[in-house]
């Protein structure tokens, strides 16, 4: 078995700071410009994403075929829910859409992520992830759904109810702990250092590519 990786303590709260307030209003800028702005950015994140996710498995002490195996499974996961999302960029008006799970992500994880630092207490899963507590997880979901729930109202009225906002915010914060049990079996703390404070793009997308991915089985079964 691989050795448990050992994070490292100093605080990284300034430059998630310093990064969010670069990072979020310029995504969301290039997405509210649409194509071929938002496709770009889009494309370069897909890339991203797929070239930190080999990366991680090459770094996993399996044998060759169950190492291929997970970055098969792991692929088709992230290509299938971000290819979902690209499409989204495509249809008229679709960065209202993007902006709703954008916020609903959003919301979640910065909640959790305050809510465990501050109120601590008993360990969701610590042997996938040390750090994470059920206060963060409530956190996440009171911010999460109240966030999503009203941001549903204003930017996509009818298309989600409240147990559906529940379930993605639910499903936001399980894809945060399949990428961190991948974080866990591979001995590192960051999928990459690309982003100053947060790590990489799938530190960031963890959640998202979940949403996504749920969404994409759902319109694919309920079109």
């Amino acid at each position: 078995m691989a050795p448990r990786p050992k994070f490292r303590k100093p605080s990284t709260l300034l430059p998630r700071i310093l990064s969010g307030l670069v990072l979020v209003p310029l995504s969301l800028y290039v997405i509210y410009l649409g194509p071929p702005y938002s496709l770009i950015l889009a494309g370069i994140v897909i890339f991203g994403a797929l070239v930190e996710w080999v990366l991680l498995c090459l770094k996993v002490h399996f044998r060759p075929s169950k190492r291929a195996f997970f970055i098969l499974i792991g692929t088709s996961y992230i290509s299938f829910s971000l290819y979902f999302l690209f499409m989204i960029l495509l249809i008229s008006e679709g960065w209202k859409f993007m902006y709703w799970l954008l916020f609903l992500v959003w919301s979640t994880d910065i909640a959790a992520y305050a809510g465990g630092r501050t109120l601590k207490g008993p360990k969701l899963a610590p042997s996938i992830s040390p750090n994470k507590t059920w206060s963060g997880f409530l956190s996440g979901m009171v911010a999460g759904v109240g966030v999503g729930y009203l941001a549903a109202l204003w930017l996509v009225p009818d298309r989600f109810s409240l147990i559906g906002i529940i379930v993605l915010v639910v499903i936001a914060q399980v894809g945060d702990l399949i990428e961190s049990k991948a974080k866990r079996w591979s001995n590192t703390k960051d999928s990459s250092p690309l982003i100053p404070g947060h790590g990489g793009l799938l530190d960031r997308l963890d959640s998202l590519i979940a949403v996504g991915f749920a969404l994409a089985l759902w319109q694919l079964f309920h079109p």
